[in-house]
């Protein structure tokens, strides 16, 4: 007597939209707020002071709990870090418009709340990042296409949300904005409680951090340990903190100092910008569709150098405008290939019990030198002019991206086959 056969279903790909879904409402709220509450200062107390103590109260913190809250996110686990913080992060934007509409709002008061922002934003990002890992495993998904799609949501954010942000700040006014805010970082918690499983990303980080029997400062340490002692680990971060380093410094300074010179005004850097930022999100479609089949190392190397010097190089040349604009361009594309990739080579190099942990290092390190990168660069410009200081920005992107090359840990980046986007807890990453 024949048995009958026993199917197992398909997974479900309801993580997968989770994730997705729950990133694209939290960047968008998040993009939000970082143009509303800076402007929302400037108009009620005219003074671009405390409009920037604001902006670094709220900088400042989310770049500190990025750094801190690896421990946390592995010990609790991802989902839950994710979901409750979005919550506060609604809770707090929500408190702005509602103390100031009954005269409640002082000065200290909005440092206050726009600190809590920042500090439920940051680990709240790095939870969702950590998650692609976890996602991709259980929905039988490539990790280099999950890293793709929540990649293109951050891309599209990043070129679409400042855009929208002042649209609708301009239209409805600050206060209307951060209310938005609110909603969408509760749309993202509520998402994200529903499409992903409770158990998603905790089991294995919870039992390691557990049976590690260490503190709070020991958890940390390990996460540390994890990143740098990793020599294709250590070898990206130093690449991307140097890049990121001149990617700030001249988006912020030397861009608006070249459109200025050349009689251009803020809508020729926000047309140069907004082309870099449209192509960046449709390579990171191509990355999502196609990623997984290219060459990684070739593919990850190649595009940092087409993203990076072209684009830098074509400013100091003298080009017409549509030049300048056909090489942002193409960095855009090339750009939108990079993180995909980086994404899958730190999820396969990190254990699973330190994903949190680990990731948490990588983003705080790689933002480690922008804010000191614009302030140089800046003094720079002055003593030597534009073109000396783009040469030599793009020599040190050059530099940066290549040396990596050279070295034994660039091998390290390609995957052996059937190896899964997440090692289990306590096995060593492959030698680099």
């Amino acid at each position: 007597m024949n048995r009958p056969r026993r199917y197992r279903p398909a997974p479900t790909r309801r993580p997968l939209a989770g994730l997705v879904l729950a990133q694209a409402c939290a960047y968008t709220g998040t993009r939000l707020a970082l143009v509303a509450v800076p402007w929302f200062v400037l108009t009620t107390t005219g003074s671009p002071t405390d409009m920037g103590l604001v902006t670094f109260f709220e900088l400042g913190a989310y770049t500190l709990a990025r750094l801190l809250s690896g421990p946390v996110l592995d010990r609790l686990g991802h989902r839950v870090v994710s979901v409750r913080l979005d919550v506060v992060a609604a809770v707090a934007a929500l408190c702005v418009p509602l103390l100031h509409s009954v005269g409640l709002l002082s000065l200290p008061l909005l440092l206050v709340l726009v600190t809590v922002i920042g500090l439920a934003s940051g680990p709240s990002e790095t939870a969702k990042v950590s998650l692609t890992p976890f996602v991709a495993a259980d929905t039988g998904t490539r990790v280099e296409r999950v890293a793709g799609l929540t990649g293109t949501v951050d891309r599209t954010a990043q070129t679409v949300g400042p855009v929208a942000a002042g649209a609708v700040v301009a239209a409805a006014g600050p206060l209307t904005a951060l209310y938005a805010n609110a909603v969408l970082m509760v749309l993202a918690s509520a998402v994200l409680a529903v499409l992903v499983p409770r158990s998603l990303g905790r089991a294995a980080s919870d039992d390691g951090a557990r049976a590690s029997g260490k503190g709070y400062l020991g958890l940390l340490y390990e996460g540390w340990r994890a990143v740098w002692g990793d020599a294709c680990l250590r070898a990206l971060v130093l690449m991307i903190m140097v890049t990121n380093l001149v990617d700030v410094a001249v988006m912020t300074v030397v861009l608006p100092v070249w459109a200025a010179n050349g009689g251009g005004g803020a809508q020729t850097v926000g047309l140069v910008a907004g082309v870099l930022g449209g192509a960046s999100v449709l390579g990171a479609v191509a990355a999502a569709w196609i990623g997984h089949r290219l060459p990684r190392r070739f593919t990850f190397f190649a595009a940092f150098l087409v993203s990076g010097p072209p684009r830098i190089l074509v400013l100091a040349l003298d080009v017409p405008l549509w030049a300048v604009l056909a090489v942002w361009c193409a960095s855009g594309l090339a750009g939108g290939l990079i993180n995909p990739i980086l994404s899958a080579v730190l999820f396969e190099r990190l254990p699973a019990d330190m994903t949190g942990r680990g990731m948490a290092v990588v983003g705080a390190l790689a933002r480690l030198g922008a804010p000191v990168g614009a302030p140089l660069v800046g003094l720079a410009v002055g003593l030597a002019g534009t073109s000396p200081v783009l040469f030599v920005c793009a020599a040190v992107y050059l530099l940066a991206t290549t040396l990596p090359v050279l070295g034994p840990a660039a091998a390290a980046m390609a995957a052996p086959p059937g190896r899964s986007p997440v090692r289990a807890p306590g096995t060593p990453a492959p030698p680099a």
